[in-house]
């Protein structure tokens, strides 16, 4: 193992950050501005860092250039070897003969040169490899031989064959072209639609490029390896072992790897790093902020880098996700996936789906209704029940005092109360509420260019019309949540055994109702809760919001192009523009704050 252990403290936003047992794989996550980066650098300088042995530490930071060169065959005559993770060892870019960096510092703020030295260092080894070859001829000739069998001769360029194979394989290395000395090319094979086209690596898109920067320093060394032992073999006829001479640790850290790269391309990324960390004595640190990678990391992989909490002046700021993957498994079941648990923002259970049938989705809605919601993280979970649970299960595996993250829920308006600490229950029957201003709606209907109202009273007296049409469903379903549910599930392994255990289950349901005369009352108290909704003019606050909006959809916008998700979506900003939610709001996130 490279690096064993590091504690760094007081350095800008660090106050303190350690990790007694560095794993082959690091992946940092957390919120923007609690000092990831400067982590990262100041690992990549060995200070406070503990190691096992000699190591190359190779640095990448957050902002990388990735510029199109123009190198002259003529600068990579020098004696200097200088290879990119040579550069990524140093804290600038510097020393190479006949390419001009301007900006030549290597650190977190400033915009990063060393992929622009990528066409230089592969002409290098190019320049380098012709020269072997050419020293293996002369040998030859000396020895009076007038042919040479080259087939022992191993492929200097396998590895990176071997790196494109696996993560690009429409691509294929071909050549470094030095048929122009004055612009060498590097040539790639790409493979699209049953063509083949070859382009110089500067014409390679700039997640292909990405990726052959980031691993390219990896294989330089099993590069250099294949043409140190062909410069030493006395006779073009001497076999050249491929085995690897010991190369020392290396560690790489990566700020931000996944730039520029697909999601399905980030998919492939920590395994690969595994699959080299497991063949070789290569480390890595990253800090992400990809979903994708977090996801795929594993649970001694993942750690949290977050802001110090008030008053806990010896509180390790980097802390470990999971003890173990079933802990990390049952994070991204409860959260819907392990980014959301890394924003370093308190968390929001709320009802609906993660991936609702029918649109729009609460969470946009929250977002575009009331701006300040956007300062916490939302998991949808369901019902209400799902909401209450998840909170529960979320403040057991991520404690408050461990990882500074706040957990709560927000549940529709019921006439039942929870007493649950951090449960919250909306002022309004449910979000859709928050979108039933008259005014708002009759400035929707005439943005939308819908003429179905002349004035705003005649809208006030379509929704009359809808409250009036939903009564009897409102007084239906305060009736039912009044009364017990019982889920069916019948059993029996014979027609005869359904039918008996179907009569069991009907004589249960009957037992549910209670008497006559509390039936009745329980009748009556719903259709008085609604008559008083309506006399006092509340349905709109307190009547099932949906259904209205639904309705009201349906009754002005069925026969035109414009979705029920546009509608809404198109409400909620005009809502939030008027500021029609913030009196209505204030005071359930004020607690949450």
């Amino acid at each position: 193992m490279a690096a064993t252990s590091f504690s760094i403290q007081n350095i800008k936003a660090i106050s303190k950050a350690e990790c007694s047992s560095i794993p082959k794989i690091m992946v940092i996550a957390g919120p923007n501005g609690v000092g990831k980066s400067t982590l990262l650098y100041e690992i990549s300088q060995k200070r406070g860092v503990t190691f096992s042995g000699e190591t190359h530490a190779l640095y990448q930071p957050p902002h990388r250039a990735i510029r199109k060169t123009t190198v002259q065959r003529r600068f990579l005559m020098s004696d200097s070897q200088m290879s990119l993770s040579d550069i990524l060892s140093r804290t600038e870019v510097s020393g190479l003969e006949g390419l001009q960096i301007s900006y030549p510092a290597r650190t977190p703020d400033n915009v990063d040169e060393a992929g622009s030295t990528i066409k230089y260092t592969l002409g290098k080894i190019e320049n380098r490899k012709q020269l072997v070859y050419a020293n293996i001829v002369e040998k030859a000739k000396q020895q009076g031989m007038r042919t040479i069998d080259i087939s022992s001769l191993p492929d200097v360029y396998k590895p990176l064959r071997e790196l494109t194979k696996y993560l690009l394989p429409h691509l294929l290395f071909d050549r470094v072209d030095f048929t122009s000395e004055s612009n060498i090319r590097c040539i790639w094979k790409r493979t699209d639609n049953l063509r083949q086209l070859e382009l110089d690596i500067d014409d390679l898109s700039s997640g292909e490029k990405s990726i052959i920067i980031l691993f390219l320093p990896l294989l330089e060394n099993e590069i250099n390896a294949y043409l140190k032992a062909i410069e030493h073999i006395d006779s073009p006829t001497q076999l050249v072992s491929e085995s690897l001479p010991s190369i020392p640790d290396r560690l790489l850290i990566v700020d931000e790897p996944e730039l520029h790269l697909h999601p399905d391309l980030q998919t492939k990324i920590l395994t690969y790093f595994r699959t080299l960390s497991a063949g070789s004595n290569v480390q890595f640190i990253i800090s992400t902020h990809s979903p994708t990678l977090l996801d795929q990391a594993l649970d001694d992989e993942l750690y949290i880098f977050r802001a110090p909490i008030e008053g806990a002046t010896s509180d390790n700021q980097l802390k470990k996700v999971a003890s173990n993957i079933e802990k990390l498994e049952a994070l991204k079941q409860l959260a819907g996936n392990t980014y959301l648990v890394t924003t370093g923002r308190s968390i929001i259970c709320i009802e609906g789906d993660a991936d609702p049938a029918t649109n729009p989705a609460d969470i946009r809605l929250f977002q575009l209704l009331y701006p300040r919601a956007n300062a916490f993280t939302f998991v949808p979970t369901g019902g209400k029940a799902n909401v209450i649970k998840t909170v529960q299960q979320l403040r057991d595996h991520l404690p408050t005092e461990h990882f500074g993250i706040k957990i709560f829920g927000i549940t529709d308006q019921d006439q039942t109360r929870t007493s649950l600490d951090g449960i919250y229950v909306l002022p309004v029957s449910m979000i859709e509420n928050l979108l039933l201003h008259e005014d708002c709606l009759f400035e929707c209907v005439t943005t939308l260019g819908v003429s179905a109202f002349a004035t705003i009273d005649q809208l006030k007296e379509s929704l009359s019309k809808i409250v009036q049409e939903l009564k009897d469903e409102e007084i239906e379903f305060r009736i039912m949540r009044n009364l017990k549910a019982k889920t069916i599930r019948l059993r029996g392994k014979s027609v005869n055994e359904l039918k008996s255990n179907l009569a069991i289950t009907v004589e249960e349901i009957k037992n549910i109702l209670p008497e006559d005369n509390e039936l009745q009352a329980i009748v009556e108290s719903a259709s008085q809760q609604v008559n008083d909704i309506i006399q006092n003019h509340k349905a709109l606050e307190q009547f099932r919001g949906k259904a209205i909006l639904q309705k009201f959809y349906q009754n002005n916008f069925i026969n035109t192009n414009i979705s029920y998700s546009k509608f809404c979506y198109e409400l909620a900003e005009i809502v939030a523009k008027n500021g029609k939610c913030d009196n209505v709001l204030n005071p359930l996130f004020d607690q949450l704050d």
